[in-house]
């Protein structure tokens, strides 16, 4: 996912090259300068002065001022003042005194997947955790330390030689950070839950600077929030988390299929979701409508913890794929031949939205796709390049859920919908569609009894728009709680000035 936002700036790095070696901070007139806030300009260097050598602060016109910067979504980056790559806990303790002394806006990015405008990035100062980036395996292979700095598919490979892995991400290149923060659903949830709920321990700077520690036996009210409470309540620099033994090879892959056999993928994959009882076994099923208004296309994610087809798998014997990628090989190979990181191109401006429901039952998936082929009719109109929506039927993984913030011992089963679009201009529109296409859905989910409340099928925060509220995210009980949380680790609202959801 090299991406759109590192090539606009490369040009400009490029041809002031001269200009960006000579000069370590800028002295431009602040008309010309390009970064959001000018009056962020005297914190910035304030903070250049102050962090040590392993870190570094990247101004407007310098060489990995763009990377630092980048997202997966084009529409999820701003231009900043600087750009902080931090390479220490002491360091970014530093970052936040002066940011929170000055009240300046700063935003947090781990891997740069996050969809919602301004949640990590900002006009002001950018903190990039990418130098926080190890992978300690512990002596007895049962434990790893994870910096938030990495991206998932760094930690897989390496991880592969040891023979273990971790409940993490589901494609290549969402960063550690955001995802595990937000809950985490993994290729691993049948079998051992969310990625928070095999997290022992967060390492956490503090809104006041203050560097410590969040567990079950210490601090754990800030422990419980931070399992699936996302970033509001301080900047996590590293966690630890339980491995498990992984197969050498798993049997996995993707599978395109036409249009006309939307409608048996759609009945098998409710029939997987009722009949499949093996953890090992899970699958994504994608919908896709494109600007041809041409109706749906469908992608599906087969993934089987070992190295055999599962009989679940037989289900889709008879639907035959366009392409396939589906057959024995690394967890590693797997990972790295799904297409999400050549995505960036097709993504100039997105968002992802949701709802959760207990079931996938047949009228369910047809009204999903009922949405599809609404929503195909009118992309052309507004600049849309995609509508995708994934359906993921997990086994119970209920049974494995800690007491965790993001409330999840029922076993929701999220809805991911994906819109992507060119103009800027076309944003508002979008959104509102989004918000239609889901408040179909969830009526028909509703009308079922397979959608209750918030509690039981709540909004999972990593697949959220920007305006869900965070009660549909967390229910009434753990909202008040999380507030609570809040008022006692960061009084002086200093994670306001960071973008995120309003706690």
């Amino acid at each position: 996912m090299a991406g759109f936002t590192l090539l606009r700036f490369v040009p400009v790095a490029l041809s002031l090259a001269t200009i960006a070696a000579a000069a370590p901070a800028p002295e431009l007139d602040p008309i010309l300068f390009p970064g959001g806030d000018k009056e962020a300009i005297p914190v910035c260097r304030d903070i250049e002065s102050k962090v040590s050598s392993a870190s570094k602060v990247i101004w407007p016109f310098h060489l990995g001022y763009g990377s630092a910067l980048h997202h997966w979504f084009f529409s999820s980056s701003q231009n900043s003042t600087c750009a902080v790559e931090v390479g220490s806990a002491r360091d970014l303790s530093t970052v936040v005194k002066i940011v929170g002394d000055t009240r300046t806006p700063f935003a947090i990015k781990s891997g740069g997947h996050a969809s919602n405008p301004g949640f990590s990035s900002t006009p002001s100062v950018h903190i990039s955790l990418e130098k926080m980036n190890q992978v300690i395996l512990s002596a007895d292979g049962k434990t790893v330390e994870l910096g938030f700095g990495n991206t998932w598919f760094d930690v897989y490979k390496a991880l592969e030689s040891a023979g273990v892995n971790v409940v993490g991400g589901r494609v290549p290149g969402p960063g550690v950070g955001g995802f595990t923060l937000g809950g985490g659903y993994s290729w691993k949830t049948n079998q051992y839950g969310l990625t928070v709920d095999t997290v022992l321990s967060f390492d956490v700077v503090l809104p006041n600077g203050t560097f410590t520690r969040a567990s079950a036996s210490q601090n754990s009210d800030l422990f419980w929030a931070l399992k699936g409470g996302t970033n509001r309540f301080g900047i996590v620099t590293s966690a630890v988390m339980e491995t498990h033994p992984q197969p050498p090879k798993v049997y996995a892959g993707l599978a395109i299929y036409s249009s006309t056999q939307v409608p048996a993928l759609l009945n098998a994959t409710s029939r997987f979701f009722y009949e499949n009882t093996d953890p090992k076994a899970s699958i994504i099923t994608t919908l896709e409508g494109s600007p041809l208004g041409t109706g749906a296309t469908a992608l599906l994610l087969f993934f089987y913890d070992g190295p055999n087809k599962p009989d679940s798998f037989k289900l889709f014997d008879d639907i035959t794929p366009l392409v396939s990628t589906v057959k024995q090989q690394t967890f590693v190979q797997f990972l790295n031949g799904i297409p999400s990181r050549l995505g960036q191109v097709r993504n100039p401006r997105g968002a992802f939205i949701t709802m959760s429901t207990s079931e996938i039952s047949q009228r369910f998936v047809d009204v999903v796709n009922a949405e599809v082929q609404a929503v195909s009719k009118e992309m052309a109109l507004h600049g849309g390049i995609v509508a995708s929506f994934d359906i993921e039927p997990f086994t119970p993984y209920g049974e494995h859920a800690t007491d965790s913030s993001y409330p999840h011992t029922s076993s929701p089963l999220p809805l991911n919908a994906y819109f992507s679009w060119i103009s800027k201009f076309e944003d508002e529109w979008w959104w509102a569609r989004m918000r239609q296409s889901i408040d179909n859905i969830t009526a028909q989910a509703k009308a079922e009894g397979i959608y209750v409340n918030a509690e039981l099928q709540p909004a999972y925060p990593n697949y959220s728009l920007f305006d869900e509220p965070v009660e549909n995210m967390y229910g009434p009980t753990n909202t008040a709680r999380l507030r609570a949380v809040r008022q006692k680790y960061d009084p002086e609202r200093v994670m306001d000035l960071a973008g995120g959801f309003d706690i």
